[in-house]
């Protein structure tokens, strides 16, 4: 097998996730010790139990007693209707789901303090305070002069450094915690030494020593534009709702994860505090919907709260990965876009005007007389150099001529070019970007050099062979300019759908380079980018909305008309709007949102698989405002995503971008409604002409009803579908060798591949079977079966972490560089059926395993609804 190499050091006990009522989930492994996670590793012992409806806490605990369990709680919660317990005694998940006042059983779990992606540009670069012209928040701020006040926004996350002056009352030039302060609410769930597994220690002090909870809190309602004090902001900025009142609800140490009973006890404080909304920015893994934060988070909302959660920063793994949390029905889950527009030096040449970004060692705007003309250096073949090679610039005049070059780095440094271009006797260089944006370059003292936007390059290069006596004029003062790759989505902004062929992520908001502030012990102000950045914008977005309406309606309704009013992006490179499965229902447009007068029900549109196709679809167009208003239906395509373009069974990282459109025809393309009324319109959708079934592309687009009303906001909602069957979408990753069966040699460690053919004898204790997977997407339940000589089925493979039989997301391809994927050492008990709660041993004899995974949307029949591998027989 093809992964053996890589793998056969590596041993680790995992769990699944459960059908039933115990939601056991599966952690991934790495290293022999160390599991990693696709969804999150697990504390021992300890279960987050909900009760059946109408069961009170004594009552459970009388059952919990009466079974002889004994336990210790670690938390308790009404709205979930549950706790928290750590099992002292010798019982599992699945005894806890056969007590008779049990719902559901989830193993705890923890969560990493969320990893943002390093910033592409600097704190002082004006593009990291340029979302808001995104997003209309400006105009928001200055024609509406909404700023959150009176609505409150509980920040479950590292604490909130409350002392930093961006977050100061009027008057003050320091903050604060508690009543008339800013951060008004809030508790320490855990305390400076927590790290998920130890105990915490809570007290009243929701200060942050990480940063994460600071920098997202700013983004929600910071006002740093007249700070005097230091540590002084790079460049003034404010926060979405920078009056919001804010709630500190600290769940992560100052380092290491938490454990999700205390991020569920968090969200209960918060809901009691009389916080309008949460801010979830933890990320996750990919998973289905029944989870602890997911199914409180509906709960939460239909109490009339909004939950906001990250969508994951783990777009360079392709498909199936948005995360956990905001899987709920209610809940937004948040994709990020990075920022859009900014003031920029600049030149004009042949007419046209370019923004350029001078480098670190020139620093300033760059003044050239009107002869140094540009120069691009070519290679042989015609295409621009990178200027690393004293070569390029034979036979070449660039005396005082400003010279073009390639900005791949990848051969040399910007320093090393420059020193280059100069010897030559170049007056200055730009860097044409690749692939796209206004780059940081390092450059070399006190000499111009500058990056400037790919199509920019292009378009000098094509100006000067029109006329090389075209001259630059290089401007006295910055301009406002759109960037390119400004306002698409974020590469590291996680892909949906779910196993379910579910819509999410949500929206879209700005995440990618945001200026926000940091604890005063770290300097005060960080640029960073992540979906934890887009998520609490959408929450300071959702401030404005509640103050401009005056009352609080639930996240759900906050929801629908900010995907209805979202403005769907376009792809930088290929200039088609990118796939829903990336940015959803696009980037949030708050002013549209708050001046709208029309809404569409539902606000996203699922239309499954090419089996399940949901050809026909009803749509609700409302008219709210006060006069009649005559409405066209139009259809905009999206990109198609294509990640199984050679029958491979583990998705492309990088899925291919495809032209595979939908067919879309509405009842009617016109309809007039009164004020206050709404009409019904009917759509039937044909699945892509192009597309190959067997590559299962995912194709999206956008309905949308244009008001004919002069300055009427447009509404849209998006639609995804499958074409193929989503059952017969590899789940194995077969490509790397997977699943496979080895052998356990309990004195060193060391693992071998069982052979082949025959049967393979373990004792069980020098010699221990070990089964491993690799998922390349979700099944309703992951299986390991073990049958007899006689092909009888005698229970699924049980471990000492929990039976191999449950939902499952999808596996990473790597973490921290290293392959991901499942392991099960097992030692001879089998779990006889999915009712069972106690486990068997098998007796001494010849068994047969066999890996099955429900295929998606699948009734369940065995084997027929399964993706099936038998992996031989071996004697116990």
């Amino acid at each position: 097998m093809k992964i053996l190499n890589t793998i056969v050091s590596v041993l680790t006990a995992v769990t699944l996730v459960s059908a039933g009522t115990f939601h056991n989930f599966k952690a991934s492994s790495s290293e022999p010790t160390k599991p990693t996670s696709s969804l999150a590793p697990t504390i021992a012992r300890g279960y987050i139990i909900e009760y059946e409806d109408g069961i009170m806490h004594p009552s459970a605990y009388t059952s919990l007693n009466d079974h002889q369990i004994a336990y210790e709680i670690r938390n308790e919660y009404g709205i979930f209707n549950g706790a928290a317990i750590s099992v002292l005694s010798n019982h599992d998940g699945n005894d806890l789901a056969a007590i008779p006042t049990i719902k559901n059983v989830w193993p705890i779990q923890l969560y990493s303090i969320p990893k943002t992606r390093p910033a592409d540009i600097n704190a002082t670069d004006p593009a990291v305070t340029s979302y808001h012209s995104m997003t209309g928040v400006d105009i928001v701020h200055r024609k509406l002069k909404l700023t959150g006040r009176g609505v409150k926004v509980g920040v479950i996350d590292t604490g909130i450094d409350y002392k930093h002056p961006a977050f100061a009352t009027h008057g003050s030039t320091k903050g604060c915690f508690g009543k008339n302060c800013r951060v008004a609410y809030g508790w320490d769930f855990v305390g400076d030494q927590y790290n998920g597994e130890n105990k915490p220690t809570p007290g009243p002090d929701p200060m942050d020593c990480d940063g994460h909870g600071s920098h997202v809190a700013g983004i929600i309602g910071a006002n740093a534009l007249e700070i005097k004090t230091n540590p002084k902001p790079p460049q003034p900025f404010v926060g979405v709702a920078p009056e919001a009142t804010l709630g500190a609800y600290r769940v992560f140490g100052c380092e290491g994860s938490s454990a999700d009973d205390v991020i569920l006890a968090a969200m209960e404080r918060a809901y009691h505090d009389g916080m309008d909304l949460i801010n979830l920015s933890l990320g996750g893994g990919s998973a289905f919907k029944s989870n602890p934060q997911a199914v409180l988070g509906d709960k939460l909302i239909a109490k009339g709260m909004a939950i906001l959660a990250a969508a994951g920063n783990d777009g360079d793994q392709g498909i199936w990965m948005v995360s956990d949390a905001g899987l709920g029905d209610l809940s937004t889950s948040v994709a990020s876009i990075d920022n859009i527009v900014g003031l920029y030096p600049y030149f004009t040449y042949a007419g046209n005007r370019y923004a350029y970004k001078p480098s670190d060692g020139y620093g300033k705007a760059i003044s050239l007389p009107a002869s140094a003309t540009p120069v691009p250096i070519h290679y042989q073949n015609g295409t621009l150099t990178d200027g690393c090679d004293t070569d390029a610039y034979k036979g070449l005049d660039v005396k005082g001529k400003v010279v073009l070059l390639l900005g791949d780095f990848t051969r040399c440094k910007s320093s090393t070019r420059g020193a280059i271009a100069k010897e030559a006797g170049a007056a200055g260089v730009l860097i044409q970007s690749v692939p796209f944006g206004l780059v940081s370059i390092a450059g070399i003292p006190e000499f111009p050099m500058a990056s400037i936007e790919n199509k920019a390059g292009t378009e000098l290069i094509t100006a000067y062979k029109k006329n090389p006596q075209n001259k630059f004029t290089w401007g006295k003062e910055p301009a406002t300019f759109r960037i390119e790759g400004g306002g698409r989505p974020s590469g590291f902004s996680s892909l949906g759908i779910d196993g379910d062929l579910r819509s999410k992520p949500d929206i879209s908001a700005p995440g990618g380079n945001i200026l926000s502030t940091f604890p005063l012990k770290k300097n005060g102000y960080e640029v960073l980018s992540g979906t934890s950045m887009a998520t609490p914008y959408m929450a300071g977005a959702h401030a404005l909305y509640i103050q401009a309406k005056k009352s609080e309606p639930r996240g759900d309704e906050v929801r629908k008309v900010f995907k209805n009013t979202a403005t769907y992006v376009k792809n930088a490179d290929t200039n088609t709007y990118t796939s829903a499965v990336k940015q959803g229902a696009g980037l949030v447009n708050v002013y549209n949102a708050l001046t709208t007068v029309s809404s569409i029900t539902p606000d996203h549109l699922d239309l499954l698989d090419t089996n399940h196709l949901q050809k026909t679809a009803q749509i609700t167009l409302t008219n709210h405002g006060k006069k009649a208003e005559t409405y066209t239906l139009s259809h905009v395509p999206a990109d198609a995503l294509n990640s199984y373009p050679n029958k491979n069974s583990f998705p492309l990282l990088e899925p291919l971008v495809e032209a595979d459109y939908a067919s879309v025809i509405f009842s009617t393309t016109t309809v007039k409604i009164p004020a206050g009324k709404s009409a019904k319109i009917t759509i039937r959708f044909s699945e892509p002409s192009a597309g190959e079934r067997s590559q299962f592309p995912l194709y999206s687009g956008y309905l949308v009803a244009t008001p004919s009303s002069k300055g009427g906001v447009p509404v849209n909602v998006p639609y995804i579908g499958l074409k193929g069957d989503v059952s017969e979408v590899p789940i194995m990753d077969t490509d790397l060798g997977f699943p496979t069966l080895l052998a356990l040699d309990a004195k060193t460690g060391n693992l071998t591949k069982v052979p082949d053919g025959g049967v393979y004898y373990f004792d069980l204790t020098e010699t221990i079977p070990v089964i491993l997977t690799r998922l390349g997407s979700h099944t309703p339940s992951g299986e390991i079966r073990v049958y007899d000589s006689e092909n009888a089925f005698k229970g699924y493979l049980h471990t000492k972490a929990g039976t191999a039989r449950d939902p499952r997301g999808r596996d990473l391809s790597q973490k921290e560089g290293k392959l991901v994927f499942g392991s099960w050492m097992w030692e001879g008990q089998v779990m006889g059926s999915k009712t069972s709660t106690k486990p068997t041993s098998l007796p001494s004899g010849v068994y047969k395993i066999v890996v099955a995974s429900q295929r998606k949307l699948s009734k369940g029949a065995y084997p027929k609804d399964y993706e099936v591998f038998d992996l031989g027989n071996i004697k116990i």
